[in-house]
């Protein structure tokens, strides 16, 4: 990647950079022809208050993002989000909370199937190992809906960790917990835990009792400090968009440029400070702007390629119009094909003539294998009168008299 950064006053002004480059951004890849998705990502290690990054959908892409077709909607899927999931059909009931006893029950499916529930009514913990920046370690538990999966990146964000690790049994019983059968009411007080904001304010639910063979049945979500609820599942295929509820859709992506809203992350630090209007000193507050200039060439040719080679755009590609010479013995074929060769170029045409001493089938077989967005094949229909035009995308082709062909390429290509 290639960065480049910005330096402000403040936060207001920043933002306006940002949505400039975001701006940018969008005319560049959508020049290139690239069919990309600017999504709401996770700012990593790099941190910052916010960040877009900017993918090319491709069945190969290293990352997996969500997608609505609906809308414009997208986001990597560290940071995608979704509308909260509604049960339809019957729900449990409960009077009051009571205390079941489930020996050897300690998988959501063994409970769910126990008491003849959906997963959606169960609440499932998972517990980590969180590893800190200083090197600390602790115990955390993620509580998530028995039906959803705990999101790695969103619990490292949720607790302020570097990294997981597994817990071992005998960590998890020296902090006071159960596998198995750990569930958010009677925590030991030295236990941090957070709760998927899917799960406030429910009603009626089971969960662990963070006692060896009893799970509770009529829990209430509720009762917890704000800052324990945090956004922490996978969202998936087939998940309602939180902006138009419609369905969202997993795919792959490429990334080829992430800008990033710094703020003061690096600047307070640093110590990196300006005087403002009253002599005051002040950090900056900074942006950051990442383009990945060399993998856009191997993205452009991933996403516009066929059996026979590449489709250049022509915003990118190294020539636009290949002239092509069929025979070079034929004085005729080499003296218009050259003549206009020199006249496109005087038009300001990015023109190439291949007039190399090769069969004519190489020189056809470079063109589709190179892809240039056009050429124009010199060949024995000049006799004719006649030249044909080829278009690579879809190689379409077009026999055009030859006193018109170059009124055909300064309409296509000025």
């Amino acid at each position: 990647m290639k960065d480049g950064y910005s330096f402000h006053a403040s936060s207001e002004c920043l933002d306006a950079e940002f949505d400039s480059m975001y701006e940018t951004y969008t005319r560049i890849f959508t020049r290139l022809g690239l069919n990309f998705r600017a999504v709401e990502a996770d700012s990593g290690a790099i941190g910052g208050s916010g960040s877009k990054e900017f993918m090319v959908l491709a069945d190969n892409g290293e990352d997996d993002i969500l997608v609505c077709y609906s809308c414009n909607y997208a986001a990597n899927i560290e940071a995608a989000k979704r509308e909260p999931k509604k049960f339809t059909g019957e729900r449990p009931e409960s009077n009051m909370m009571s205390k079941f006893h489930t020996p050897e029950m300690s998988t959501i499916e063994d409970v769910a199937n126990f008491f003849k529930v959906d997963k959606f009514f169960t609440v499932k913990a998972v517990i980590k190992k969180a590893i800190y920046e200083d090197g600390a370690s602790k115990i955390v538990v993620f509580f998530v809906r028995g039906c959803d999966e705990l999101q790695e990146t969103k619990a490292l964000n949720a607790c302020g960790a570097l990294e997981f690790a597994d817990a071992s049994e005998d960590e998890i019983e020296s902090a006071g917990l159960v596998a198995g059968y750990c569930g958010p009411a009677k925590l030991p007080e030295n236990v941090d835990f957070y709760i998927d904001n899917e799960l406030k304010d429910e009603k009626e639910m089971i969960v662990g009792s963070n006692e060896e063979g009893y799970h509770t049945i009529g829990f209430s979500v509720t009762n917890f400090k704000d800052e324990r609820y945090k956004d922490l599942i996978s969202v998936n295929d087939g998940d309602i968009c939180a902006c138009c509820g419609g369905k969202l859709s997993k795919t792959k992506g490429i990334e080829v440029g992430h800008i990033f809203k710094l703020g003061t992350r690096y600047s307070e630090p640093m110590n990196a400070t300006f005087l403002d209007e009253n002599g005051k000193a002040k950090n900056f507050v900074m942006g950051c702007y990442g383009i990945g200039v060399s993998r856009l060439v191997a993205v452009a040719i991933e996403s516009s390629h066929d059996e026979k080679g590449c489709i250049w755009n022509r915003n990118i590609a190294p020539f636009e119009l290949n002239i092509i010479i069929s025979n070079l013995k034929d004085e005729e074929q080499v003296s218009f094909a050259t003549n206009l060769y020199s006249e496109c170029r005087s038009l300001g045409i990015n023109a190439i003539l291949d007039d190399r001493n090769e069969r004519f089938g190489v020189k056809m077989n470079d063109f589709e294998l190179i892809g240039f967005p056009y050429a124009i094949l010199v060949g024995k229909n000049l006799a004719n009168g006649e030249v044909e035009f080829i278009k690579r995308d879809g190689l379409e082709k077009e026999k055009i008299p030859s006193n018109l062909v170059l009124e055909k390429v300064k309409e296509i290509l000025l």
